[in-house]
């Protein structure tokens, strides 16, 4: 299970956060669970002390004079050879540089907006990306695509974002996936749904999408996770939006 911190001195950053990335957890059925909620960084090393484990950490840049900034933490973490990432969170834009220049390696950054859809965005986004990286290699995780070559190519079934009809093939089917990927094998999305299972939906009839992957819906298009957008059917517009914070 991936577990999740949060720590800001606003009070109400940190609820908002962590309403949202729960409601995103239960919607999208992520292993992940917030743990713990941090005004600042004494309760963040409290609680890490005690509780020793990987965690991503969703860290505020800025805790105010007199206080140590997230550059600050983020040190004295990678020196207590904590196992984290940490993706920092913050309104002061000029203070990214200094991280990269700090050596911290941070996961990402995510920046405080009023705009809650794209603040969901940047959470889903790293959540994704951490669990792509800690899901397990089990073999029912995983599909096998033929293009046409000598051998089968192994995907993830975590790394596909979409799969569409391929227009200038017969009977073809193409399959993207998050590192860009793109493999058309002779197929067609029914057989494709029955394999690659619940975690699929047809949101369209030229298009398959990996549930995990969608961000949101505008006007009938969905975003997804690669930034692509792809057509969503009225249809399926009501069922599509139970997969959406």
């Amino acid at each position: 299970m991936l577990k999740i911190i949060l720590c800001d001195d606003d009070p109400f950053i940190l609820q908002l956060g962590a309403d949202k990335i729960n409601h995103m957890i239960e919607s999208q059925g992520f292993d992940a669970k917030v743990v713990s909620l941090a005004s600042g960084s004494n309760e963040l090393f409290s609680y890490i002390k005690n509780n020793p484990s990987q965690y991503l950490i969703f860290l505020d840049l800025d805790f105010g004079n007199g206080n140590l900034n997230g550059i600050d933490v983020a040190k004295a973490l990678r020196q207590a050879e904590s196992d984290c990432k940490i993706v920092f969170t913050t309104n002061h834009h000029e203070m990214a540089m200094d991280v990269l220049k700090s050596g911290v390696e941070p996961f990402g950054f995510l920046e405080k907006t009023s705009d809650l859809a794209a603040l969901c965005d940047g959470y889903r986004k790293y959540i994704v990306m951490l669990l792509n990286q800690t899901r397990s290699e089990a073999s029912d995780s995983s599909i096998l695509l033929n293009p046409g070559m000598d051998e089968d190519i192994s995907v993830l079934l975590e790394d596909i974002v979409y799969i569409e009809t391929e227009k200038n093939v017969s009977h073809g089917i193409t399959y993207h996936t998050i590192n860009g990927s793109v493999i058309t094998i002779i197929s067609t999305l029914d057989v494709e749904q029955k394999r690659l299972g619940d975690g699929f939906i047809r949101v369209h009839r030229s298009y398959l999408v990996n549930k995990r992957h969608i961000l949101r819906m505008k006007e009938g298009f969905l975003k997804l996770s690669n930034q692509q957008e792809v057509p969503c059917s009225f249809r399926m517009r009501s069922e599509v939006k139970k997969w959406i914070v």
